[in-house]
């Protein structure tokens, strides 16, 4: 049994994360952090990767303070299907995401978001933080 929350250190996965913190408490599980590089560019990626091990620090720190068994894991590539990928990998029984805010409904249609994909198509129990 496992937790897997996708985080990118914006405001919403932060609280995503910290549900995902509490829960793995209460459960007695350890918690993945997930995060995916998505640039194409190598420099653009290294840059990316940067930012996100700066935020995935902070993942840690939040985790140890409240004494949470957390591990990062970093994927290149489309961030719902490594959320996915991830939580099967880690035999994941609850995956924990944000929702943005601040996305037009033209912006879900289109450009679909993470969360819905995730709920669509997960084989485990998905808690959305609002």
């Amino acid at each position: 049994m496992a937790i897997l929350v996708a985080y990118d250190g914006k405001e919403q996965t932060k609280k995503a994360l910290n549900y995902a913190i509490e829960e793995s408490i209460l459960r007695k599980t350890k918690v993945y952090v997930f995060s995916a590089i998505v640039s194409k560019d190598q420099l653009d990626a290294d840059e990316e990767l940067e930012v996100v091990n700066r935020y995935m620090d902070e993942a840690k720190a939040i985790g140890e303070e409240k004494g949470a068994d957390l591990q990062t894991v970093i994927s290149a590539g489309v961030p719902w299907k490594g959320i996915l990928e991830a939580a099967e990998r880690f035999e994941c029984d609850m995956i924990v995401v944000g929702r943005a805010q601040n996305k037009s409904a033209f912006d879900r249609v289109v450009i679909g978001s993470v969360s819905d994909a995730v709920v669509r198509d997960a084989k485990c129990v998905v808690t959305i933080v609002q």
